[in-house]
């Protein structure tokens, strides 16, 4: 009976030992799934904004090519950093123009945001620069685009490295080339997209523009004939998500809460942005055209990005996989 009472005792202690280890692997379990989950929702570093957006501009430019004109390029920085000066983050903000006739404007982590040549050539007053590149920092402003890259569950960078790393060498490549796919195939979500038109319209109004800046551009946009070539020229601005009619629809209703007396300044945008000296400076067969032979690409919604311009008769495009 003794003998029973001890063999009884010694299971009751196997058995709760067990099932303490069970419990301390789950909490263990449990701790590892929750490390996971910070490092993808934790917002990158200064640094890592910095080495991840410089990166990926840098990829941009590489296939895109920067338009030329440092007056125009000065100007557009002026006016964006107006803006800028509004949103609550300290980023430096680093504007250039791209030389290619696709319509479209992209920010990067970091405060590094662009413009097309193609965009400033449809555009009509500073009002409506300022809105599209309000747009442009609410994105940055509000992490948007970074937002979507942590939460990638095949972002590596993001599920496995430690909030302090600063990505380095292949890593960066990597980080870059899925940054520059999201912004430029219009990879982010549907309440990001209209938070940061929401967001826009705050900005350019408080920094005295007129607020309808944007949604008078996105309705010049749908006024266009939907042709493939007016598809190809206008870009990713022709299928963003929301559609252009539901992001111009919102903004007409958020418009009467600003005031409008907002600065529209159409004499001053011709001055400084002039569209035929487009033609004259670069042309779609001088210095912005690729050379014969493949040049790279992404295709989003039918359209041919990161083609470098305008594509040389006959040209190939080699395109890359969607990361």
């Amino acid at each position: 009976m003794k003998l029973t009472r001890i063999l009884l005792g010694l299971l009751g202690t196997t058995l709760l030992a067990q099932s303490s280890f069970a419990q301390l692997g789950g909490v263990l379990k449990n701790a590892q799934k929750a490390k996971k989950a910070a490092d993808i929702y934790t917002p990158w570093t200064a640094e890592q904004e910095q080495a991840i957006g410089q990166a990926s501009a840098a990829k941009l430019i590489n296939v895109f090519r920067l338009y030329d004109n440092p007056d125009m390029t000065k100007y557009v920085n002026l006016v964006g950093n107006t803006v800028a000066r509004q949103s609550g983050r300290s980023v430096p903000y680093h504007i250039a123009i791209l030389d290619t006739d696709v319509v479209t404007a992209v920010s990067l982590p970091g405060g590094y945001i662009f413009i097309t040549r193609g965009a400033l050539a449809n555009l009509h007053n500073e009002a409506e620069l300022a809105g599209v590149l309000a747009h442009e920092v609410a994105h940055v402003d509000r992490r948007h685009l970074e937002k979507e890259i942590r939460a990638q569950k095949t972002a590596q960078f993001a599920k496995e490295e430690a909030a302090s790393h600063v990505p380095a060498g292949a890593e960066l490549i990597n980080i870059a080339g899925s940054v520059v796919t999201r912004a430029l195939t219009l990879q982010v979500s549907r309440d990001k997209e209209s938070e940061a038109d929401k967001v826009g319209v705050e900005l350019s109004s408080k920094a005295g523009y007129d607020p309808s800046g944007l949604r008078n551009f996105l309705q010049f946009l749908v006024s266009v004939p939907a042709t493939p070539q007016t598809k190809q020229a206008l870009g990713l601005w022709g299928s963003t998500h929301p559609p252009l009619a539901d992001r111009i629809n919102s903004l007409n209703s958020q418009l009467p809460n600003y005031p409008g007396n907002g600065q529209r300044l159409a004499e001053r945008y011709a001055w400084y942005v002039n569209p035929p000296a487009f033609a004259h400076e670069s042309g779609t067969a001088g210095a912005s055209a690729p050379a014969a032979g493949e040049v790279d690409g992404i295709v989003s919604q039918g359209v041919v990005v990161l083609t470098g311009g305008k594509l040389a008769e006959g040209t190939r495009v080699k395109v890359r996989p969607q990361q």
